[in-house]
C-alpha cells in the first residue's frame, strides 16, 4: 500500500553531446534558471526578473552561495561548459514536494516558503549522495521552482576532472538523498531520542540493576524465573555464543523475546504503551514522508528488534555472571561428582539471588522518586 509521498526524487543523466549540441549543458542551466518553466526564453539576461518573482521561482544556488551575482553566474556557466568539453556526464535531479507535507513540516506557511530550509536540505542531500558515490570532483548547482502545483528543486551536477564513464548511480545513493531531504526539513531527532531513551535509559538500566531470579520475582512472578532458568539451561556450551545475534543463540531468540515481553509487562507496562504510541507516530511519519508502507513497517520492525536485542544481551549478561559464580563454586568442590555439582549450582544460584535482592528495593524506590520529581517539574513548568 502506497500513499502520496512527501518527497519524490526523479533522476536522469546526459552524456556529452556533439558540436551540434555543444550548448546542451549550459542550456540546461538556463532552463532551470528561467523566469517561468513555460517561457521559451533561455537567456541569463532574464535572471534578475526570475529572482524577483518570488511566487514562481528562485535563482541559482550552489554549495557555498544562496544567490549568485553576475560574476559567479558566468563562472558557473564556464564550469559546466568546460565539463562538457572535457567529457563529463550531466546529472539532473528533481526533488519534488507534496505541498501539504511542506505545510506539515512548517516549510510552507500561509503560502510563504522557508526557502533557506529548502536550499540547506538540498545541500545536505546532494553532498551526502556525492560522498556515497565518491564523486569527489563534482560541481553542482540548484534552483527552487514554484511554477507547478508542487514546489520542486532542480539540481545539475557535473565532474570537473576524473570523469566517470557511467552515469547510473546506485539506488541507495538516491534513497540517501531522499532521506537527507526529509530529515533536514522534518527533524525527528527529539522524537526518536525518546524511543531510544526508553530502551537504553529506562528498560536496560532497570534490567542491569535488577536481576531476574530475585526472591520477589520467585514469589510474585515465578513464571518469569522459570523462563529465565529454562533459557539458562539450554544455552550453548561455548560461552562466546552467549550474545543475542550470535548464530548459536538462534534457537533461543524467540524464548528471549518472550522473556523480554514478560519483563516489560511486569515492570514497564505503562511506559511501554507510551513507547508504542510514539513508535507508531514515527511509523506514520515514515509512511507519510516516503509514501511506502513497507518502509514504514521496516522502521517499526528495526526499532522493536533493537529493543529485543539490547534486552536480550542484558539478560545474557546476567546469565554469564551467574555462570562465572557457579564455576568458582565448582572449583572449590569436586567438579566430577554430579550430586555435589548440582548442589553447588543450586547453592550459588540462591546466594546470587539474595545478594542481588538487597539492592533491589533501594533502586526501585529511587526510580519511583526520580519519576515523581520529574513529573513535579513538568507540572510546575506548565502551571498545573
Amino acid at each position: 500500500m502506497r500513499e502520496t509521498p512527501g518527497v519524490v526524487i526523479k533522476s536522469k543523466f546526459k552524456v556529452p553531446g556533439t558540436k551540434k549540441k555543444s550548448r546542451r549543458y549550459t542550456t540546461y542551466l538556463d532552463y532551470i534558471n528561467r523566469p517561468d518553466a513555460k517561457d521559451s526564453r533561455e537567456q541569463f539576461e532574464t535572471y534578475h526578473d526570475y529572482m524577483e518573482d518570488k511566487t514562481k521561482s528562485s535563482g541559482l544556488f550552489t554549495r557555498e552561495d544562496d544567490r549568485l551575482n553576475d560574476e559567479k553566474r558566468r563562472a558557473v556557466r564556464d564550469i559546466f561548459k568546460h565539463a562538457q568539453e572535457n567529457g563529463s556526464i550531466l546529472w539532473q535531479d528533481v526533488i519534488s514536494f507534496d505541498n501539504a507535507w511542506l505545510r506539515e513540516t512548517g516549510v510552507l506557511h500561509d503560502d510563504l516558503v522557508d526557502e533557506k530550509r529548502l536550499i540547506q536540505a538540498t545541500r545536505n542531500a546532494v553532498e551526502a549522495m556525492l560522498q556515497k558515490e565518491k564523486m569527489v570532483h563534482a560541481y553542482w548547482t540548484g534552483a527552487v521552482h514554484y511554477n507547478t502545483d508542487n514546489i520542486h528543486v532542480h539540481v545539475a551536477i557535473v565532474e570537473t576532472s576524473h570523469m566517470r564513464e557511467r552515469g547510473k548511480r546506485k539506488p541507495k545513493s538516491i534513497e540517501l538523498m531522499k532521506s537527507k531531504v526529509i530529515h533536514s526539513l522534518a527533524d525527528r531527532t527529539k522524537e526518536q531520542e525518546k524511543l531510544n531513551a526508553f530502551i537504553r535509559d529506562e528498560l536496560i538500566a532497570h534490567k542491569r540493576n535488577r536481576k531476574i531470579p530475585t526472591l520477589p520475582n520467585r514469589v510474585l512472578h515465578p513464571d518469569l524465573v522459570r523462563q529465565f532458568k529454562d533459557i539458562y539451561e539450554r544455552l550453548p556450551e561455548d560461552k562466546r555464543q552467549w550474545r543475542y545475534n550470535m548464530n548459536g543463540m538462534q534457537p533461543l531468540r524467540e524464548s528471549l523475546n518472550r522473556l523480554t515481553d514478560r519483563y516489560i509487562d511486569i515492570h514497564f507496562k505503562a511506559e511501554f504503551q507510551t513507547f508504542n504510541e510514539r513508535l507508531e507516530q514515527e511509523v506514520s511519519f515514515h509512511r507519510r514522508s516516503y509514501g511506502d508502507t513497507e518502509k514504514a513497517d521496516w522502521y517499526r520492525m528495526t526499532k522493536r528488534q533493537d529493543l529485543y536485542t539490547r534486552m536480550g544481551n542484558a539478560i545474557l549478561s546476567e546469565m554469564r555472571d551467574l555462570s562465572k559464580e557457579q564455576t568458582i563454586v565448582e572449583k572449590n568442590g569436586d567438579p566430577k561428582h554430579p550430586v555435589r555439582r548440582a548442589f553447588n549450582q543450586k547453592k550459588i544460584f540462591n546466594e546470587s539471588l539474595y545478594r542481588i535482592e538487597r539492592h533491589m528495593n533501594d533502586e526501585f524506590e529511587h526510580l519511583k522518586n526520580q519519576r515523581a520529581f520529574e513529573q513535579l517539574e513538568r507540572d510546575i513548568e506548565y502551571g498545573k
